[in-house]
């Protein structure tokens, strides 16, 4: 019996590389990020605001899929994502449609405006809310760094002073005080800082225990707002943000948005 002879199995080619086409069905990558920063940042907002239980889910007609799936639609359903994100391509001053939706949501969460839809991301009034902000930004930081820092200031001086709390309570006090108004990032950087000195002066471990679940629960807050406007944080705030930050905050953002 004559023995059966097989051809070598295909090998692949030192220049060789990964196909860019998409497969069907499924977001480029670009439009995929966009859709899961949009989706990320509405449903940590309406956590922040405390207005919603259930989690923001985008409907299916936005990916271009039709909620009735039958061969009788005529008009076949455009994917939204992608189409504002190609409008704000053309159309916004940012390299990044994923930044200016992030920086919209930065705005959001310092006020009661209600939440643009998909659609409504690329309306003349949300470019022109952006292209105002981003002219004043760096003035903005610097007033949300002066008013929290009186205020705090305030907060701790009353309580050490009058109250005769020591330093590590008076801080946690001012943190959760709703009625200061203080900024997440700011709240994080106090309390990063008093843990620190608390740490060096090796007293008051009770409420430096206290200090770091605080911290723990503002550190993605903070992380949200730092990482936008890095440099102009550091510009103004100075040494009152920790000097490992930058690296901290960027791994927290991505670790969180790949979850």
């Amino acid at each position: 019996m004559a023995r059966r002879r097989f051809s070598r199995p295909p090998t692949i080619g030192k220049g060789s590389r990964a196909p860019n086409r998409v497969v069907q069905g499924e977001l480029p990558q670009e439009i995929r990020k966009f859709k899961d920063t949009y989706v990320f940042e509405r449903q940590v907002l309406e956590q922040f605001r405390g207005v919603v239980k259930i989690k923001y889910k985008p409907s299916i007609t936005l990916d271009g899929k039709s909620r009735w799936d039958t061969p009788e639609e005529r008009r076949k359903p455009v994917n939204v994502w992608n189409a504002v994100y190609r409008k704000l391509e053309r159309t916004q001053n940012f390299a990044d449609p994923c930044r200016y939706v992030r920086i919209i949501f930065y705005i959001l969460r310092g006020s009661a405006v209600a939440v643009p839809t998909v659609h409504q991301l690329g309306s003349p009034k949300v470019m022109e809310m952006i292209a105002e902000f981003m002219v004043k930004r760096r003035e903005e930081i610097r007033q949300q760094f002066v008013a929290d820092s009186q205020r705090a200031k305030s907060s701790i001086t009353i309580n050490q002073k009058g109250a005769g709390y020591p330093l590590g309570l008076s801080v946690y006090y001012a943190i959760t005080d709703s009625r200061l108004g203080l900024s997440p990032l700011f709240r994080y950087c106090i309390a990063s800082e008093t843990i620190r000195q608390l740490e060096e002066g090796g007293s008051e471990s009770e409420n430096c225990e206290r200090l770091k679940s605080l911290a723990k629960q503002f550190e993605l807050y903070a992380a949200m707002d730092y990482t936008l406007f890095p440099d102009d944080y550091d510009q103004v705030w100075g040494s009152v943000i920790p000097s490992d930050f930058r690296v901290v905050a960027c791994n927290l953002l991505e670790a969180v948005m790949r979850q």
